[in-house]
């Protein structure tokens, strides 16, 4: 779908168009570090073009994506970059003794399954608790986190990571006359026997531990996506008198992309190539639309706080994806042709209908296994494995194998309403298919009692 990137652009495009904003820098690179969770992004720098000499330049910023290379977009860059490199990466930050004395969501109480050992639960300020170092992994072991009571380390029993909860150990038998130290334990490690450190009404408790900023997953197949823009103040404004409102910015359905997929950049042999591809679909191709499935997001609230914890499939608010709203899209495709049989089996769960087949498409919008189409007719078909066909690394097709989806199915209740009204650092996608799958064709030219109405362009411009 090329109609929606500037992927294409050439600088001798770029020097033909006059556009009110800077424009965007060219020759955007992504490559891996060799750690995961790490992205580095280059470019050339943006004030070497013509065009952006009608500008003073503040730099560039950089936007991201998960999933959907339409949107939306989040800035990862809180002030414009002057350099042509940025690192993108997976940032945790590491919280001491922070003040947990008024958190406790049990303080000496017994637990509901009835037993007489009080527990000393607290909540952090910050969560989700995780290990060091790691790639956004919840805490689960009592050395992930430290606790200190009165200016002595308590002993962690349990670390919930996911809602940010710790345990306290209280030490079993428990003597209240104790007055906030529990009875001595055996502790093989040090061969002396200790006493459990609890904290009692006024106690200071302290926690230190490590959270999560920002996630960068690299597992699972997952598509992270930039978007690169121009941020500049034009001549004609004082430099003395510049106020936030007289930056202008590059658009960003007219920004550089890039992806963790594209490992090459296409030649002009290859762009020819996926363009006569394209024809080719756009002549004998099904038009459908594809709904995208969440891999980042909000949690929802269907997963349990257990360190296995893992979302309903019939959850009306996640659908199964453990992310609130589940799917991106829907978004407008073209595929081959159907050359599959349909059948209805048998089976222990009753009778079930049967079509299975494999497709292909162009290299955009990028598609992972577990993403769903939706046809013409309403009928919906999960996406399977994905093979992509490539040239150095430059994504040329998609063949993927699409099964029907029961009605029954989980996925048949995500609405297919169009999108909500985008904000300003998000866009939709643009080309002829938005008129092609839902629409009906008119030829103004021909009376409507000798009109022949069909769904595409391209039945049209056959017809007439």
């Amino acid at each position: 779908m090329p109609y929606a990137t500037n992927r294409n652009r050439t600088p001798t495009e770029l020097e033909l168009v006059r556009a009110p904003w800077p424009q965007p820098p060219l020759n955007v690179f992504m490559s891996s570090a060799f750690h995961p969770g790490v992205y580095d992004i280059r470019w050339d720098d943006p004030s070497q073009l013509a065009l952006n000499s009608r500008f003073i330049l503040c730099g560039v910023n950089v936007y991201r994506s998960f999933d959907s290379e339409f949107g939306p977009y989040e800035r990862v860059t809180e002030v414009p970059i002057g350099s042509t490199f940025w690192r993108d990466r997976t940032d945790t930050e590491r919280i001491v003794d922070e003040d947990v004395s008024d958190s406790f969501v049990l303080f000496g109480e017994c637990s509901a399954s009835g037993s007489d050992a009080p527990r000393y639960v607290f909540k952090t300020l910050y969560n989700p608790i995780v290990k060091s170092g790691s790639q956004g992994i919840f805490a689960h072991e009592p050395h992930d986190v430290q606790v200190i009571v009165d200016g002595k380390i308590a002993r962690v029993l349990r670390v919930y990571g996911r809602p940010g909860e710790v345990e306290i150990d209280a030490a079993y038998p428990y003597d209240p006359t104790l007055h906030g130290v529990n009875q001595a334990t055996f502790d093989p490690a040090t061969q002396r026997y200790q006493h459990h450190v609890v904290p009692h009404k006024g106690s200071q408790v302290l926690c230190s531990y490590v959270t999560l900023r920002k996630l960068i997953a690299t597992d699972l197949v997952r598509r992270v996506f930039y978007r690169l823009t121009t941020v500049g103040i034009p001549l004609d404004v004082p430099i003395s008198t510049v106020q936030p409102q007289d930056l202008i910015e590059t658009p960003l359905e007219e920004a550089t992309g890039t992806s963790n997929y594209e490992i090459e950049k296409l030649d002009y042999i290859w762009k020819e190539a996926i363009n006569r591809n394209r024809w080719i679909l756009e002549q004998g191709g099904e038009r459908a639309k594809l709904m995208l499935q969440k891999s980042n997001g909000i949690p929802c609230p269907c997963i349990p706080d257990d360190y296995h914890g893992q979302p309903f499939n019939d959850d009306p608010t996640c659908y199964g994806t453990g992310y609130i709203g589940g799917y991106d899209g829907p978004y407008d495709i073209i595929i081959s042709p159907d050359e599959a049989e349909k059948r209805v089996r048998q089976s222990d769960i009753g009778r079930t209908a049967e079509h299975a087949y494999e497709v292909w498409t162009g290299p955009t919008p990028l598609l992972r296994h577990r993403d769903f189409l939706v046809k013409v007719n309403g009928d919906r078909y999960s996406v399977g494995a994905v093979r992509i066909p490539s040239n150095r690394g430059a994504i040329l097709q998609q063949h993927f194998t699409i099964g029907h989806i029961d009605e029954k199915d989980i996925r048949y209740r995500v609405p297919m309403d169009m999108p909500k009204k985008y904000t300003y650092v998000e866009f939709k996608p643009t080309g002829p298919e938005l008129e092609a799958s839902t629409e009906i064709t008119d030829k103004p030219s021909v009376p409507e009692e000798d009109q022949l109405r069909g769904r595409t362009p391209v039945w049209e411009n056959i017809e007439y």
